[in-house]
């Protein structure tokens, strides 16, 4: 099973030999409230009341820094002392990803212990190692942005590695546009040569998609099939974690 967790709530899918189940959502009612909420609907919901071989947790977090491998060795918490804690008790973690990078994040200890009480295998990711570890890269200059509710992801890739990467809060179509022009204009980026592709919620016949074209030249959805690039992260989790544990097998 591969679990979501952002700001609003978490999606949930089931896969199983021969067959998948649809995507599931659980929304918050208040974001005061998100870990008593997200605890109970991980106890009470049928769905998740089952035995999993095993299950794969991303999360959305603000809570992070991207760092180069050389200094995975300094305190976590100095690591994140630019960043904004998200809750009372974090639980510090870390993330693997391409190119020698490592995201160091915080997620909440008490959903943390919840899914540990409740499942016997849990694997946790940042949603960015797994975005970068799976998006298209090429030897050009390319702009990437991957949206699941209100959290947009932001990286750029060029000569096979990841330049940059960021994590924006989006209440609006606006704040989409804004943020992903602003990284155009920081990095010098040529909206007229440089290809924007879109994940997540970022489909072809939405507005924002639409409004794209008027700012960017090159804009197209990085996989054609809507339902596999709708739900981007969710289902690259399972490779995610295949592509790890082969990481550290050839250490």
């Amino acid at each position: 099973m591969n679990l979501l967790f952002y700001k609003e709530g978490f999606s949930f899918f089931v896969s199983e030999t021969g067959k998948s189940e649809k995507v599931h959502h659980f929304k918050v009612s208040h974001f005061n409230f998100w870990e008593k909420e997200v605890n109970k609907e991980l106890e009470t919901n049928l769905r998740l009341r089952k035995h999993f071989s095993q299950v794969n947790a991303a999360f959305i977090s603000p809570f992070f820094n991207l760092v180069p491998n050389e200094y995975l060795g300094i305190d976590a918490e100095a690591l994140l002392n630019f960043s904004e804690a998200e809750f009372e008790n974090n639980k510090l973690l870390k993330s693997p990803a391409r190119f020698g990078q490592t995201f160091v994040y915080g997620v909440s200890q008490s959903v943390l212990d919840r899914l540990n009480s409740l499942f016997s295998k849990v694997k946790t990711f940042h949603s960015g190692s797994v975005f970068v570890d799976f998006i298209a890269t090429s030897g050009e200059k390319r702009v990437h942005i991957n949206l699941y509710e209100h959290n947009l992801e932001i990286a750029v890739s060029e000569n096979e590695k990841i330049i940059y990467y960021n994590l924006f809060e989006t209440l609006t179509g606006e704040d989409i546009l804004f943020y992903s022009l602003f990284v155009f204009r920081q990095l010098e980026l040529d909206t007229n040569k440089t290809e924007l592709l879109c994940y997540g919620q970022l489909l072809p016949n939405t507005k924002v998609f639409q409004i794209f074209k008027k700012y960017v030249r090159y804009v197209k959805a990085a996989i054609k099939d809507e339902d596999y690039l709708e739900n981007f992260t969710l289902y690259n989790l399972s490779k995610c974690e295949s592509f790890q544990v082969l990481s550290e097998e050839k250490k």
